[in-house]
């Protein structure tokens, strides 16, 4: 009998020993108490360490997923980076499940899968199913024109596009919280979250996300507790022109890490989009490619919205650049374009001309109508040089007692001085005056205008 008993306990241990052995092929579907949690290994819990799995083995979960329902997920893997572990989404491919990262997943209807392929090195490997129903919410439908842009934020709203065409979804960088809490999210291929799986906005990093007809929807499972950054923006194809691939930018807070708008165009145009209050401050980038055209948009890709074209031969004069608008689109036709961006005027060292330097200055919703336009300017040379300011006013909106005041100085000593109002408009005519210093102060006394905009060149030698 006791030796019964020993050998039943030693075959025991070496089963521990040697791991677990799953299943070949798997069919889940949800409990009919969805409180209940589905555990592999059905032993295991989730303040264990994950169980290790008996090499050399094939197993293959298929999770159903009824409609109006959705499933978290969380994967517990500690391996030596084995590839054979994977989940697919559904209708996608297999992809590979992070080793020792534990950010929920959000598979919907109809069905997931989850497949294991291990050879003979150890590893342990273990998850957790939660079904639940999509929670009570309100709709928000928003009509795309088939030019502009409209963008979105983790909400617990339902977002419904529409479009003309097509919708497309681009996607925005998260830089202060992890990047896989955007698998937090679904895109649907429909008015409902009954459409279609798409994608995520973890997907839409690397490019576009386009529905096959005019609607898309969009849910972000509570992200709104987690990010506040832009996370979307909807678009009608038309809008997109010919951009092949189209991702947005967020910078960190903390903007000592730096950050950078970098195209990649060998193949195709690409662009990136940056949607922020303040102006993007560029800064000259080490070289330019010489077959390419960095072309920069405020609001839209319409001719009418472009704000700079940069190529080889003008780029060293172009930079610091002060890009307006809430919406910055940045569209490269061909090669690769790194380029610094920051919001302190100072650290681009904006405000300093220099020989050969163009400047386009505008309001900050140039070109629409709001109450946010007034803007304040100061150009300087550097210390003991003074310059050719040769500018005009390209466009000056009034409304009521609107001005445009420019100051150009010498020495401390105002050498030109003109205030624009609705009986005084600028004329079409280019300025040039020699001095130290130039003053741009537009002011709308609390009126709502379109804005303006001025040019300038400063120059050595008129």
């Amino acid at each position: 009998m006791l030796s019964t008993v020993f050998l039943l306990a030693t075959l025991a241990a070496s089963a521990a020993a040697d791991g677990y052995s799953c299943a070949r092929n798997t069919l889940i579907n949800p409990p009919q108490d969805l409180s209940k949690p589905y555990y592999y290994p059905e032993t295991w819990r989730e303040n264990m360490e994950p169980p290790q799995y008996a090499p050399n083995q094939k197993c293959n979960w298929k999770i159903n997923v009824p409609q109006g329902m959705y499933a978290t997920v969380i994967f517990y893997k500690k391996t030596k980076y084995e590839i054979g572990i994977q989940c697919a989404y559904p209708g996608k491919d297999l992809e590979y499940i992070n080793d020792y990262e534990q950010s929920p997943y959000i598979f919907t209807s109809p069905q997931f899968q989850v497949d294991l392929k291990v050879g003979d090195k150890p590893g342990a490997f273990s998850f957790k199913v939660v079904w639940s129903k999509y929670p009570p919410g309100s709709a928000m439908n928003i009509e795309l024109d088939g030019i502009h842009s409209i963008s979105g934020v983790a909400s617990s709203f339902y977002t419904t596009y529409t479009a003309i065409n097509q919708v497309m979804i681009v996607g925005f960088s998260v830089p202060d919280v992890d990047t896989n809490l955007l698998r937090q999210s679904a895109i649907y291929d429909g008015d409902s979250v009954n459409a279609k799986f798409l994608g995520n906005l973890f997907d839409a990093l690397e490019g576009q996300i386009v529905s096959t007809g005019n609607k898309l929807t969009i849910y972000t499972f509570g992200l709104e507790n987690q990010v506040d950054n832009t996370l979307f923006m909807g678009l009608d194809t038309k809008a997109a022109g010919d951009i092949e691939q189209y991702t947005g930018l967020n910078c960190p807070v903390d903007r000592t890490r730096g950050c950078s708008i970098i195209l990649h165009s060998y193949f195709y145009a690409t662009a990136e989009a940056r949607i922020s209050r303040q102006p993007d401050y560029l800064m000259l980038p080490d070289s330019f490619p010489y077959n390419a055209t960095l072309k920069i948009y405020g609001e839209t890709l319409q001719d009418s919205s472009l704000f700079a074209a940069v190529n080889k031969s003008n780029y060293q004069t172009m930079f610091p650049m002060k890009v307006t608008n809430s919406l910055k689109i940045y569209h490269l036709d061909h090669d690769i374009v790194s380029i610094d961006v920051t919001n302190n005027a100072d650290e681009a060292k904006w405000s300093t001309v220099y020989d050969g330097r163009n400047i386009k200055v505008q309001s900050m919703d140039y070109g629409r109508t709001s109450f946010y336009q007034d803007t304040m300017e100061t150009f300087t040379t550097e210390p003991n040089t003074q310059m050719y300011f040769k500018f005009n006013v390209k466009y000056f909106d009034v409304n009521g007692p609107t001005s445009l005041a420019i100051k150009v100085y010498n020495n401390a000593k105002i050498v030109y001085s003109e205030t624009y109002t609705a009986t005084n408009l600028p004329t079409p005519y280019n300025v040039r005056v020699y001095g130290d210093k130039m003053d741009i102060n537009y002011q709308t006394f609390g009126n709502y205008t379109q804005g303006f905009e001025v040019n300038i060149v400063t120059t050595k030698n008129g």
